[in-house]
């Protein structure tokens, strides 16, 4: 009776575990997200404010969509006191969401939401946009240069670095420190901007305003060498009124991708090969058929999201002032970044994967059949024998397996990608 007893209860905890669900996070995103793209961003972020007061499993999702709505409804100071946070939380979470092989094999929507690399760099893009903004130009390069380093940590499994310099943030720490030498006279900060305007050319040699940016520098520090060559390589000359001004406009265009699911595990073109695989070279239990392992996946969904772009009507920008006008350059491609990362991992995580939910389901369904034998063995327990097998083998299983989605969660309010246009201007 007692290990009929045990059984039971191990039924009764893996329903509650597969049917325990609470309101998920797309659907408490929903309505404020809504309000956000309507243009009410401080209205969007009130909404939000609630959820990052409160620890949970998607506090930090909820920290930076709220920072990011806050910083676009020129909030600057509040949107970094959650950013912050955000920026704290992230570090104390330094593993990727689909660097988690083991957590996709379950609804993963039930786990703390770590962050994709990408969105978690972003944090600190933020932080130093906003600190711009507010014109403490010292905390800002804090945090453009946090960005770089935090990317060179990111390491793929070979040991080589997954993510590119981040052009964006490069180029703005390289406006930070010349606002700052030129604040504090000191040629050393003129000169460590100067240092990061080239790398930003040797990254992209076509972006036709850091050939400006080189110029200007070199000019102003006197390096005639430097200017020389510039002048010859670019076929243009530096000259700017001492009084002149400067505008710089940073456009966030479009919607980023969002991610949705890859459809029916069973038939994914590299998932289910590999398991139908798996299920045809393993040693079943005598009893369970390949037909009957994958009548339990039959409805299961492929647990690794893929990210989908959504359509973005603004090119670029054209700002006019002054008589002249300039037209924003694209130098962060948020959405491709975010697809092309998260294909990358799928590709290194899809066979794993699927081997070891055909082992899972496998390991499940024979423990339904030992169960029912077991439950035979006692004459008083007839009744309960078919209800045993039917909920271990059945529940436990085609339950289990068939609740098994892709973790959808995501920053949804970012940018499809960061936009940079420059400008001299006139005295008054």
């Amino acid at each position: 009776m007692k290990k009929t007893a045990r059984i039971i209860s191990a039924i009764l905890v893996i329903f509650a575990f597969v049917s325990c669900s609470s309101r998920n996070y797309n659907e408490e995103m929903k309505i404020s997200e809504e309000t956000f793209y309507k243009g009410k961003y401080l209205e969007a972020a009130r909404l939000l404010l609630p959820n990052i007061n409160k620890a949970g499993k998607d506090e930090l999702l909820f920290m930076m969509e709220t920072g990011l709505m806050l910083h676009t409804g020129e909030d600057y100071q509040t949107s970094n006191k959650v950013l912050l946070r955000a920026g704290k939380l992230a570090q104390l979470m330094p593993i990727s969401i689909t660097q988690q092989a083991a957590s996709l094999l379950s609804n993963d929507t039930n786990s703390n939401y770590r962050g994709e690399d990408f969105e978690k760099v972003l944090i600190h893009v933020y932080l130093g946009i906003n600190f711009l903004m507010l014109g403490e130009y010292d905390s800002a390069r804090v945090e453009f240069m946090a960005v770089n380093n935090e990317l060179s940590k990111i390491k793929s499994e070979n040991g080589e670095a997954r993510y590119k310099q981040n052009l964006m943030a490069k180029y703005l720490t390289a406006i930070a420190f010349e606002i700052v030498g030129e604040r504090d006279n000191d040629t050393r900060d003129i000169e460590f901007a100067y240092i990061e305007y080239k790398q930003v050319y040797n990254l992209d040699p076509n972006l036709a305003m850091v050939k400006d940016d080189l110029l200007r520098v070199s000019s102003r520090l006197g390096y005639d060498d430097d200017y020389q060559e510039w002048k010859s390589k670019f076929k243009k000359s530096y000259s700017a009124d001492a009084d002149s001004g400067e505008l710089v406009t940073i456009f966030q265009a479009g919607r980023s991708a969002i991610k949705k699911s890859r459809g029916p595990l069973l038939k994914d073109p590299d998932m289910g090969p590999v398991i139908r695989l798996t299920i045809n070279t393993s040693n079943l239990t005598a009893g369970l058929t390949a037909a009957a392992i994958l009548v339990t996946l039959n409805n299961a969904e492929n647990p690794i999201a893929k990210f989908v772009k959504r359509s973005n009507k603004v090119d670029r920008i054209r700002v006019e002032a002054g008589g002249r006008n300039l037209t924003t350059t694209m130098l962060e491609d948020v959405e491709t970044t975010a697809v092309k990362n998260l294909e990358d991992d799928y590709g290194r995580l899809y066979a794993k994967v699927a081997a070891s939910i055909a082992t899972k389901t496998i390991a499940t369904l024979a423990a339904g059949i030992a169960a029912k034998k077991v439950a035979e063995q006692f004459k008083q327990t007839k009744g309960l024998a078919g209800l045993i097998g039917t909920a271990v083998g059945a529940g436990a299983g085609t339950v289990m397996f068939s609740s098994m989605k892709p973790d959808l969660r995501c920053w949804h309010t970012l940018p499809a990608n960061f936009q940079l246009g420059r400008m001299d201007l006139k005295p008054g």
